[in-house]
């Protein structure tokens, strides 16, 4: 089936809400979400500081939107990266999560990159505890296959037929600890997409990809497969508001961690779509409550709080793990925990990728749950020798990424000053003194750099290497509980003019 009306006619549909045609047809309405990396609870709105998001208010925002039509279909998608950046995601490995998901009923979920980081056997678990399908078309596993089907059909009583091929990116492999990925490999979406579109559309009257490609990954997808009606879409974090439309193509995003639910209700017949309407709904203060699913969060937090509540310091000024600022440019939670590891180590120059910085701990008393939702991997300190010609290839692989994708292999330093220009790390310094090519320098990375994770693969061969078994949290922990306050700012220490 082809959905396309032509692009014009659809951006201005979504600018003015224009219905396609009178005549009634097969009703459907489609509600998604993405990214919600453990966030069972809400958190403050980081402009108004009012709570947003939070699972029992999702679930039940959902159930009044089935409540509105009882004869009415709706379908419930997932866009991955269910699991990473809480504490109850890291201390129940998002086993609690992913069967509040079935609660709230999810009909499929694509996998996420975050999916693997606690681990294939748990990915699998994971796959095993719930009634709807974990979906990766293009995600493959040796010698014991993972038990995630390529796509699902669907065709509710009085709606459309549906497919849903799910697809991730290939940032799996490179973005979790590679101990979580040995024997995975990813596949290109499009030639994925490609092979299988044809059956899909065969067998559908709306083909939906439900992809953790991000925006770019997703706009090829629609550029380069025929038949796809829409494009479910996650992992850039990005609220779409309105989607973006490709070829024709609707693709969709619903900002992260459960602060939007995306709806798109839609009348379609005989493989033709009739009419749509797009509206992404905050999730915040003012929505209604699933008591049922809020009572089983509040006992998980309660459980998980016993211990994380001990205050361990103060911070005397914000620590930001925003993406828009860890992921792009020098900032000051980067510098002080690379200076942290610095200082410890003994090292010349740190490296620490920015996506290793979960969450933003707030200035004000600091507690050991907020600690650990900044550094949820349980990444360990590990120092080794690099030539000047591998450190420079580090840092031109940092600077070469897209700051628009907020690419969390984007570097934090401590020991080395550069400029970044024309996607090179130019004007190297250490020390005052210029970055010698032929030189030995000790550095000290996290393990999952040191492992070639965020493909860097030129941080594998550290010479003389030590792992210090230090964990990179519990080095901010000891900063905070051996002063009075702890503060960060910045120094120039990267530039991007």
């Amino acid at each position: 089936m082809r959905l396309r009306p032509p692009l014009v006619f659809l951006l201005a549909l979504f600018t003015l809400g224009v219905a396609l045609g009178a005549v009634a047809g097969q009703p459907l309405t489609l509600l998604h979400f993405n990214d919600f990396h453990g966030q069972l609870e809400p958190y403050p709105d980081r402009d108004t500081g009012k709570p947003i998001g939070g699972i029992a208010r999702l679930a039940g925002l959902i159930e009044a939107i089935r409540a509105e039509d009882p004869g009415r279909p709706v379908l419930l998608l997932f866009a991955g990266d269910l699991l990473q950046g809480t504490t109850t995601s890291t201390l129940y490995l998002g086993r609690p999560d992913i069967k509040l998901l079935e609660e709230m009923g999810v009909a499929a979920a694509t996998v996420g990159n975050h999916e693997v980081d606690f681990g294939q056997d748990n990915l699998r678990k994971l796959a095993g505890m719930v009634n709807f399908p974990l979906l990766a078309a293009n995600l493959s596993a040796t010698p014991e296959p993972l038990p995630l089907p390529s796509f699902a059909l669907f065709h509710p009583a009085g709606g459309p037929r549906v497919a849903v091929l799910g697809l991730t990116t290939a940032e799996l492999i490179t973005a979790s600890h590679p101990r979580n990925v040995q024997g995975l490999s990813v596949s290109d979406p499009v030639a994925v997409a490609q092979a299988l579109a044809p059956k899909l559309d065969a067998q559908s009257d709306l083909l939906i990809v439900l992809s953790h490609l991000g925006l770019a990954g997703d706009r090829h997808l629609a550029e380069g497969v025929a038949g796809v009606d829409l494009i479910v879409g996650g992992h850039n974090h990005f609220r779409l508001d309105p989607p973006v439309a490709d070829q024709g193509v609707l693709i969709l995003q619903a900002g992260e961690r459960g602060a939007y639910l995306g709806r798109l209700d839609l009348e379609v017949e005989d493989d033709r779509l009739l009419s749509w309407n797009y509206r992404l709904l905050p999730v915040d203060d003012q929505t209604p409550v699933d008591e049922k699913i809020a009572a089983k969060v509040a006992r998980l937090a309660a459980q998980a709080d016993q211990e994380l509540l001990t205050v361990v310091g103060r911070a005397g000024t914000e620590l930001s793990a925003e993406r828009e600022l860890i992921r792009r440019h020098e900032a000051p939670f980067g510098n002080l925990v690379a200076d942290l590891a610095r200082e410890y180590s003994g090292a010349q120059v740190t490296l620490f990728n920015a996506g290793g910085f979960r969450a933003t701990i707030p200035a004000g008393e600091v507690r050991l749950k907020e600690i650990y939702q900044a550094f949820p991997f349980r990444n360990e300190l590990v120092t080794g020798v690099l030539s000047g010609a591998e450190l420079q290839a580090a840092l031109d692989h940092s600077a070469a990424l897209d700051p628009a994708d907020n690419p969390g292999g984007f570097l934090q330093v401590s020991g080395v000053r550069f400029v970044i220009r024309d996607g090179k790390a130019v004007d190297v310094t250490l020390d005052g003194q210029p970055l010698d090519p032929a030189a030995d320098y000790r550095v000290a990375v996290p393990d999952f750099l040191a492992a070639g994770g965020d493909s860097y693969g030129m941080l594998t061969g550290l010479r003389d290497p030590v792992n210090t078994g230090q964990l990179i949290a519990d080095l901010l922990v000891s900063a905070f509980r051996a002063q009075p306050q702890v503060d960060a700012k910045l120094d120039g220490r990267i530039s991007r003019p």
